[in-house]
């Protein structure tokens, strides 16, 4: 069961889980529905040339109507009301001929440029500054109708990502590395388990280009937990803060929260922002620990 008294114990363990926070505990935490809410690759893979060289790169969907949001309450309606809503508003556009639409845009760095930030581009918990690697538009997805077969065509879905094509490939990064490995991994019982047979009719696939480099999994330790995440909180304005805090305050005031985990989460965001620590700490009636 998702209570906050064990959201908050679990994740005080993991400062690294900050700057996801200040995307749950946000705004955009509510998306007002699927046609107004972004997509974003959390994994990095590579970008192979045709001559080899390797970028890696991070993969964004935008919504064309924008990103809207429920604020709490509006969400306890709505919720409340039709807890299928956002399925229904998709379905009820495409059938009305009013499309959704993103546009997909990539960010790419230089495989051997990954080491002049002060976080690592591959750590799955933080994101890359759009100021300095820009998003590139490079196409689009239009949902232009809905399914007829819901069972074969929604409920049988699978996505892999261990399965890329040509041009694409993995990374270094270590949560796409835990997630490709089972999922390459043969399942079954096969009559033929060897290539090249006359037994099975499997060819070799086209070559294509790879990273040269191999992958080992291996990361220079740099975590760097609390500045993406207090860049975030200050690029809210004062009333989209507040909200902020005040999930903060809900979660972290359930009865069953101790004092030591309120004052681990007071640390966590002080160092990320000492305001904040301090408005939390105020609220909780605590005195701030950086």
């Amino acid at each position: 069961m998702q209570e906050n008294w064990r959201i908050v114990d679990f994740f005080s363990h993991h400062p690294e889980s900050l700057h996801m926070f200040t995307f749950l505990f946000d705004d955009v935490g509510i998306p007002l529905n699927y046609r107004h809410m972004d997509g974003f690759g959390v994994n990095t893979y590579t970008l192979i040339s045709r001559d080899g060289k390797a970028h890696l790169v991070k993969f964004h969907w935008k919504p064309t109507c924008g990103v809207k949001c429920l604020l709490d309450d509006e969400a306890v309606t709505v919720g409340g009301t039709c807890h299928t809503h956002a399925t229904k508003d998709l379905t009820d556009a495409i059938a009305a001929g009013n499309y959704p639409e993103w546009k997909l845009f990539i960010q790419t760095i230089d495989a051997d440029h990954e080491d002049r930030f002060d976080f690592d581009p591959l750590d799955v918990t933080k994101t890359w500054p759009e100021d300095i690697i820009p998003l590139q538009p490079v196409g689009r997805m239009v949902l232009n109708k809905n399914i007829d077969n819901f069972f074969a065509e929604n409920e049988q879905l699978a996505f892999c990502p261990a399965v890329t094509v040509p041009g694409i490939h993995y990374s270094d990064d270590k949560l796409l590395q835990t997630r490709i490995f089972p999922m390459l991994i043969p399942k079954g019982t096969v009559s033929v388990n060897y290539f090249p047979s006359r037994f099975d009719s499997t060819r070799h696939a086209e070559q294509y280009p790879i990273p040269p480099r191999v992958l080992s999994g291996c990361r220079e330790k740099k975590e760097n937990n609390f500045k993406q995440a207090g860049e975030r909180y200050r690029s809210f304005d004062p009333a989209r803060q507040d909200r902020f805090l005040q999930r903060w305050v809900d979660a972290l005031t359930d009865a069953r929260v101790t004092h030591e985990i309120q004052g681990i989460w007071v640390s966590y965001w002080s160092q990320c922002d000492a305001s904040l620590g301090q408005k939390l700490a105020s609220r909780l009636k605590m005195k701030p620990n950086m």
